[in-house]
């Protein structure tokens, strides 16, 4: 695994953590080329933006960014590995709002520009400081009113939603990270590619090893393997940090009847 608990991930950057990621959750090899991949989408987009003055490096950056080298969201295939694993997404030029959010960050930081990923209700939104903050959608690839946040934010948690500072505070590296784990997790999930979504897990629980949640999501994965040993173990530990949680009396019966299985061995 190469995303381990010793690094420190709020000094290394992003980009290359979550190049760690998409190799440790798809395990094809791909991490120099892929490394070598995002050093050769500097080269080529960073140096005449870096002659720019200093306020006009973001549209420079975002123009070509998305129009000459093509990168965008797809809304028809949302939750694939393809888009939410970052080498995968260098080559295709496809993604999601946190992959192409994490790309522009790098991009961004690379031309001295303060740009920051929000972890916002719905979907991961980009923040650049300056005279004014401005709040940039990367999967639309436009900068967003207060008016349209509000909207996204009510179509995120309801009608009585008040957009809030707490709502656009940037976030810590591991965030994203984690943000972008869970959704690598749910498009494995979505596309039945259980041994992808159990790493996901294990990096997850890599991050914050004490969330039962987390736990009772492996749980699942491990029933989907055929492991029932340990997935019985991970509903136990579940239901002993949440034994309020609604989902703890039915996992009990899981629990009993999971031990009465043999062990597969794989």
């Amino acid at each position: 695994m190469y995303l381990t608990e010793q690094l420190d991930l709020e000094s290394e950057d992003l980009a290359q953590l979550a190049l760690l990621a998409a190799e440790d959750i798809g395990q094809l090899g791909r991490l120099p080329a892929a490394m070598q991949a995002l050093a050769a989408l500097r080269a080529e987009l960073l140096p005449p933006l870096l002659m720019l003055p200093g306020a006009l490096r973001w549209e420079a950056l975002v123009s070509r960014f998305y129009g000459e080298l093509g990168f965008g969201g797809d809304w028809r295939a949302f939750y694939t590995l393809d888009h939410s694993l970052l080498d995968r997404v260098l080559l295709r030029r496809q993604g999601i709002p946190v992959t192409l959010g994490i790309l522009l960050i790098h991009l961004g930081r690379r031309l001295g520009l303060s740009v920051a990923g929000i972890c916002f209700p719905g979907n991961f939104l980009l923040r650049l400081d300056g005279e004014r903050p401005v709040y940039f959608d990367p999967f639309e690839g436009r900068s967003l009113s207060r008016a349209e946040l509000q909207l996204r934010l009510r179509g995120a948690l309801g009608d009585l939603a008040r957009l809030e500072a707490k709502h656009l505070k940037p976030a810590s590296q591991r965030e994203i990270l984690q943000r972008l784990i869970n959704v690598s997790k749910s498009a494995a999930l979505a596309q039945q590619a259980h041994a992808e979504a159990l790493r996901s897990c294990q990096l997850l629980l890599t991050l914050d090893p004490d969330d039962p949640y987390e736990r009772r999501d492996r749980g699942f994965i491990y029933e989907q393997l055929d492991c029932p040993h340990q997935a019985a173990e991970d509903f136990r530990h579940f239901i002993k940090h949440c034994p309020a949680d609604p989902l703890a009396d039915l996992l009990k019966g899981q629990v009993s009847r999971l031990a009465e299985l043999p062990q597969v061995i794989h």
